[in-house]
């Protein structure tokens, strides 16, 4: 584990003394610790979005690197890192909290290289950890589209699953999608009932879908339910089982639409006393919360299309809620050219909001009321 050396996460401080408070960080960089001693005693409740540590994990940097992150039960830090050897990586950060925190590095094979990629629509990576705490699932997903005078005539996707042991933090089991004889297009995640859901459809012709439940941790996949996509203009589209007997074990109780509604993730409404409120983060789309419900996170985003069409994105930030102040409390400039992901954590009764850019540097801020 090192120390920082690219620290470029930047607090801006928002609601109640703000002004005063920017103003004193500016001559704090100027005037030294006489002034730092200053900020401390008139304005003791004024940071309310506090950095308090900052550091690198050992993988090398890479500005254009595929990442993705997750936490465990117990706030260790997962960073799932693709590489152009096909040998992806995953890194764990335990006692992020402490001076020296313990990192642990996996290698896992037979992965999308470097070879597969002129051919994609771009690989991702993502990991997820059962709600036990016990496994994480590490995702890399790939298309390959056939184009016909400039028309999407073709798909195939594939995906490499991976089970990593968080005891061991050994790989215990891996697996591809290929083999399971599915539809063109893949949706692989973690549902809510502890199983790796491969839910399918189909590309062109009429509109198909399937799923099949993989075990964890062998990753065995179960029964496959199939079902057509119906339109019934007073319901709209809606899934229809090909075949009753089929689905019922996977189903249950449920019908298929809330099945399929059930293991899609789902998004905090940022409405927490929103309502009325002219703060910044109630116009933001979606939020995520802490779970004491004091602190939601949303996403800022500006940029202006392109040239050629695309969109070039000019300022990334997170906007920080107090519900109890019904205010934004700060917000967290991130460069935009390097890929971050965030997440929310509680340990001993603080709340954490942890920043990785780039795969491998970790930002904690500590969310105070």
């Amino acid at each position: 584990m090192k120390g920082s050396d690219e620290s470029f996460s930047q607090i801006v401080h928002t609601g109640p003394l703000a002004a005063l408070m920017n103003i004193f960080v500016g001559l704090c960089r100027r005037s030294g610790l006489l002034v730092v001693v200053l900020v401390a005693l008139v304005l003791p409740s004024a940071a309310e979005v506090v950095k308090v540590r900052d550091f690198n994990l050992s993988a090398p940097r890479d500005r254009n690197v595929l990442f993705d992150m997750a936490l465990t039960p117990s706030g260790d830090v997962l960073s799932f890192i693709a590489k152009n050897t096909g040998e992806w990586q995953l890194y764990r950060v335990r006692n992020w909290l402490d001076s020296r925190p313990l990192e642990d590095k996996l290698f896992l094979a037979g992965f999308f290289s470097k070879k597969d990629r002129p051919d994609t629509d771009g690989p991702t990576a993502r990991v997820f950890v059962t709600a036990d705490g016990a496994y994480a699932v590490c995702i890399g997903s790939a298309e390959w589209t056939k184009w016909v005078r400039g028309r999407a005539a073709g798909v195939r996707s594939d995906d490499v699953i991976s089970v990593v042991d968080l005891t061991t933090f050994k790989a215990v089991a891996a697996t591809r999608t290929r083999a399971f004889g599915l539809f063109e297009i893949h949706d692989v995640r973690l549902d809510r009932e502890g199983h790796v859901l491969v839910e399918t459809l189909s590309f062109d012709g009429p509109k198909r879908g399937a799923f099949v439940q993989l075990a964890l941790p062998s990753l065995t996949p179960g029964p496959r339910c199939s079902y057509d996509w119906i339109r019934d203009p007073p319901m709209g589209e809606h899934p229809q089982p090909s075949s009753e007997n089929e689905c019922r074990q996977l189903l249950k109780s449920m019908t298929l639409q809330q099945y399929l509604d059930k293991g899609l993730p789902s998004f905090a409404s940022n409405t927490h006393g929103c309502e009325g409120n002219h703060a910044e983060f109630c116009h933001l789309y979606t939020a995520d919360f802490t779970a004491d419900g004091k602190f939601g996170v949303a996403v800022r985003t500006e940029g202006h299309d392109t040239l050629f069409g695309g969109w070039a994105e000019t300022q990334f930030s997170y906007v920080i809620f107090s519900t109890a102040k019904l205010a934004d409390i700060g917000e967290i400039k991130e460069p935009t050219n390097d890929a971050v992901e965030k997440a929310l954590t509680s340990i001993g009764g603080h709340d954490y909001l942890l920043v990785l850019r780039g795969g491998r540097h970790l930002d904690v801020f500590e969310l105070r009321d």
